[in-house]
């Protein structure tokens, strides 16, 4: 029985002399890999839309446990990432982070749907890498789970103070009058803005998820925080991050 569906390619290994096998992100099942005949020819018919990062519709079948392309077809190659280098390792960690919390044979519409968008602004350069890194990176753990919660003071849910405090190892909010330690690596204040934007990150609709701006400051203190809660909520290293990380 052939299968369909269309997915990202977010992993490649070479197998053989002609052969690949690719790992795609499938809103339908999650993380499927597939073995993909003379994906290396310079004339193979599957050529372009098995390679790194390609959107494309897949039809595939399934002998003896292991699913085998039958045909693809390109939907968007997502190109310009493959042109900067700073972009593709950047991608490469949002792939890292997409198989390390998706699961196979599990619908994974809005994981799939973040990625997508995210490659889209990443290829077309509207949006910084900073900026997406962010905005990845909190609202993929919110769409797995963990999403913080960020709507109030944990202890006396004020919504907003002079004083608010982000508790990452914890996941919470504390105003100033609930706060009693220090700030430190787990415990960051927090300005207005900074709060307003955490918040919209995990809490906004998918087609508004990208339709802000702030300031460098602001973004400067967004990626250290995200990045923290990753790393804190996750207990993985990346290696992708850390090749990322080599080249600001």
């Amino acid at each position: 029985m052939l299968i369909t569906t269309d997915g990202v390619v977010i992993s490649e290994r070479d197998t053989g002399e002609n052969d690949r096998i690719i790992e795609i992100l499938s809103a339908e099942y999650g993380i499927v890999e597939i073995s993909v005949k003379g994906a290396r020819k310079i004339t193979g018919k599957n050529n372009s839309s098995t390679q790194l990062f390609a959107y494309s519709d897949f039809c595939y079948n399934e002998r003896g446990g292991r699913y085998y392309l039958n045909s693809s077809e390109p939907i968007h190659i997502f190109y310009n990432i493959r042109l900067d280098m700073k972009k593709l390792a950047l991608a490469c960690y949002f792939a890292e982070l997409v198989k390390y919390t998706t699961t196979a044979q599990q619908s994974a519409k809005d994981i799939s749907r973040l990625m997508l968008n995210t490659l889209h602004f990443l290829s077309e350069g509207t949006r910084s890498c900073e900026f997406l890194k962010s905005v990845f990176e909190f609202r993929l753990m919110s769409e797995i789970g963990l999403l913080p919660q960020l709507i109030g003071c944990r202890e006396c849910y004020c919504y907003e103070s002079d004083e608010m405090y982000f508790i990452v190892n914890k996941a919470m909010l504390l105003c100033g009058n609930h706060f009693s330690g220090e700030e430190n690596y787990y415990n960051i204040r927090l300005t207005p803005s900074l709060l307003h934007t955490m918040r919209f990150i995990c809490l906004a609709e998918m087609e508004r998820l990208f339709n802000f701006k702030i300031s460098d400051k602001t973004q400067s203190k967004l990626n250290e925080i995200t990045e923290k809660y990753i790393l804190t909520h996750l207990s993985a290293r990346f290696k992708t991050l850390e090749f990322y990380k080599t080249l600001l």
